[in-house]
């Protein structure tokens, strides 16, 4: 058996997690592992499309824009299309007429469905060519709102640093950034990786102290999630 406690009858009604007992870390651990090491999330599709990310992070993102209702998603790696393409739906069912705008310098794994898709656009080029921040703002111009920002492309700790630096300017308070898959480089898998995710995070709150505050309940909530220290509140 698994050592879970037994929650509080307030803890129920609100979901709000319990922190961890050092033997709930370790078994949340283990199953993290296992879900990474198979590969799950590689086999994860959305209407067909790969989608590979943890199917408890995606429930938290849902809870967080049914909250933010923003009127956009900026999305950093494409890939296939199935993330971009859940977002265009689940925002249509929340805050519609809001609007997806996905960046990746390979647009050629994109499936055509996304590709097709109005609500989403798509920007084939780099992450952190100032072009991309630019089509944010102008985006933001056009129709005002929050905007829920999420970092899944080049994982390298150079990389996704730039992203969130260049997106300093960009993004206001009461935006949501989620830089994901600082799981890697040992967090707890992937430990051959590098630095990566996980450390950008940490040194842009060691640069910009007063940015951004950590939801760590949220990273809580279902356990574990592949974005460790990167459930993020603009200040």
């Amino acid at each position: 058996m698994w050592p879970f406690r037994r929650k509080r009858r307030s803890d129920v009604r609100t979901g709000a997690a319990l922190a961890p007992t050092a033997a709930e870390r370790r078994a949340f651990d283990r199953v993290h592992r296992w879900y990474y090491d198979t590969q799950v999330w590689r086999h994860t599709t959305y209407r067909g499309i790969p989608i590979q990310k943890w199917v408890g992070d995606l429930w938290n993102y849902q809870e967080i824009l049914e909250a933010l209702r923003p009127t956009l998603v900026v999305e950093f790696g494409t890939n296939a299309g199935g993330s971009a393409l859940w977002f265009a739906d689940t925002l249509e069912r929340i805050a519609p007429p809001a609007s997806v705008l996905t960046v990746d310098v390979n647009g050629e794994k994109c499936n055509e469905v996304t590709k097709s898709d109005p609500r989403v656009e798509r920007m084939v080029l780099s992450s952190i060519d100032p072009v991309v921040a630019t089509r944010v703002r102008d985006r933001r111009a056009l129709r005002p709102g929050p905007v829920f920002a999420i970092l899944d492309s080049d994982h390298s700790k150079a990389h996704v640093l730039a992203e969130m630096e260049s997106l300093r300017d960009v993004l206001v308070t009461g935006d949501v950034l989620i830089v994901e898959d600082g799981n890697v480089n040992g967090h707890p898998v992937f430990p051959t990786f590098g630095e990566g995710p996980l450390e950008a995070a940490r040194e842009y709150a060691r640069r910009h102290p007063d940015d951004y505050a950590r939801d760590a309940a949220r990273e809580a909530k279902f356990g574990f999630t592949f974005a460790p220290e990167g459930y993020l509140f603009r200040r």
